[in-house]
């Protein structure tokens, strides 16, 4: 009786040892699994941009902001087929616009990125799509960017785009102080396609990446190319001024244009009169 007693103490001993043994190595786990991982460590997960195939970059550059939730394949493809001349273009880069409609305080297009690729060889490219509103840009080397707006229907697996990319065309001339003529150097232009489905809508908009702006030099001369022809919001700023002026223009022009814009706040004004320019855009005049 004693030697069976002893054998089940032996036991019970053994048993408890090895409990503590796989409940200590169970609790170093699980302190090891909510440590917080090392900043170098959570660098090397591809950022909500990067998931999209999107350049970083530069720091504090106007980006539109990506679409909370991304597409499979499962919810629809776009089949996008791009050429020139009647030719396929490869390595054209695709970018790919949700639009969600009008912000109440800004009354500006929410616009989201959905989407960005490389056409192949064959100048084709599948972009997975969630149904709804997009506008597709489509830039190539040596031409025009090309635009268009689409639809995905709900429940359809694929619906095929095709855009045609043309020759680029430039816009220049120059800006001058408003009623006198000088050269008005330091100004900043931003040029907006005008990219809505709708004619007449209230605001011209587009995407942030798809503006273009450019600072005239010395002698207020500008020169911005690679433009696709069409319709465009042109706002001028002169330096230190609070608020732009906007004119609508239809490129390609034949001749360099006048911009007048008023004069920079804390410019003191001058007596000598000066000829106004021939060609003098005005903004509600």
């Amino acid at each position: 009786m004693r030697r069976y007693l002893g054998r089940v103490w032996v036991f019970v001993v053994v048993a408890a040892a090895v409990g503590l043994a796989v409940y200590g190595r169970a609790e170093q786990q699980a302190l090891r699994q909510i440590v917080p991982r090392e900043p170098a460590e959570a660098s090397r997960e591809p950022s909500r941009v990067e998931s999209l195939g999107l350049p970083s970059g530069p720091p504090g550059e106007v980006r539109t902001l990506p679409v909370a939730e991304t597409a499979s394949e499962s919810d629809g493809l776009l089949e996008l087929r791009i050429t020139s001349a009647g030719l396929p273009v490869p390595r054209a880069q695709v970018r790919l616009y949700r639009r969600d409609g009008r912000m109440p305080e800004t009354r500006k297009v929410d616009w989201r990125v959905a989407g960005a690729g490389a056409t192949g060889d064959d100048g084709r490219l599948l972009m997975p799509a969630l149904a709804g509103s997009y506008l597709v840009v489509v830039r190539a080397e040596g031409l025009a960017p090309a635009w268009l707006n689409l639809m995905h229907p709900l429940g359809v697996p694929r619906t095929p785009v095709s855009l045609r990319l043309e020759e680029a065309t430039l816009f220049t001339g120059r800006t001058v102080l408003q009623g006198s003529g000088r050269p008005l150097p330091g100004a900043e232009l931003t040029l907006t396609p005008d990219v809505s489905p709708w004619e007449g809508e209230e605001l011209a908009d587009a995407p942030a990446e798809e503006r273009v702006t450019v600072t005239t030099d010395s002698e207020g001369r500008f020169r911005l190319e690679g433009l696709a022809p069409g319709v465009y919001t042109l706002e001028g700023r002169s330096s230190g001024s609070s608020y732009p002026l906007e004119w609508t223009v239809r490129l390609p022009q034949s001749e360099p244009q006048v911009l007048a814009l008023p004069r920079p706040t804390g410019e003191k004004r001058t007596r000598t009169p000066q000829r106004q320019p021939s060609k003098e855009l005005r903004c509600g005049m």
